[in-house]
């Protein structure tokens, strides 16, 4: 009887460990922002942040904002604001009509050059900026396939545009 309850006991103790694991994994939207060769425009975010991928959409400009915000699309009666991470970045504006649709209440969408994979790794793979390497944008890197992915701050993007479109 008390072998049964061990077995028990350690059973218990292995499903709550696998379970533990299960949740420490997390899936990423892996994609390209500019048409660098350098190996240097992988970015990621987390695929629960994904509401849709559009192609082809048609962005409608908007006056007196910043110029990383390219203006607003059309997605089911519903405006979304545009950002172009690049030009966020200091960095040329990119010309593609792919768009991430956010998952959240802000209603904005990232222009994107190309959507490469989804990838799902844990907790332990992803590599955080100390102090001294803080971003505004990125929250750290994952290695993938040998190749260092930038890890955006999504919320942090959606609080910049939301200062200075308020402040303009």
């Amino acid at each position: 009887m008390s072998e049964e309850i061990l077995s028990l006991i350690k059973d218990s103790k292995n499903e709550i460990s696998e379970e533990k694991q299960i949740k420490k994994n997390a899936t990423w939207l892996i994609f390209t922002i500019g048409e660098s060769s350098d190996g240097k425009n992988l970015f990621a975010i987390p695929a629960e942040n994904v509401k849709e991928i559009l192609r082809d959409a048609t962005v409608f400009p908007l006056p007196f904002v910043p110029a990383y915000v390219n203006g607003v699309l059309n997605r089911y009666g519903d405006p979304y604001v545009v950002i172009d991470p690049a030009v966020l970045d200091g960095k040329e504006a990119q010309k593609s009509f792919l768009f991430i649709v956010m998952n959240d209440e802000s209603h904005f969408c990232l222009r994107i050059t190309d959507v490469k994979d989804f990838y799902t790794t844990t907790e332990k793979d992803i590599v955080h900026f100390s102090e001294a390497e803080l971003s505004d944008y990125y929250d750290g890197t994952l290695s993938i396939n040998g190749k260092d992915v930038f890890v955006l701050k999504v919320q942090e993007i959606i609080d910049k545009v939301g200062r200075e479109i308020a402040a303009s």
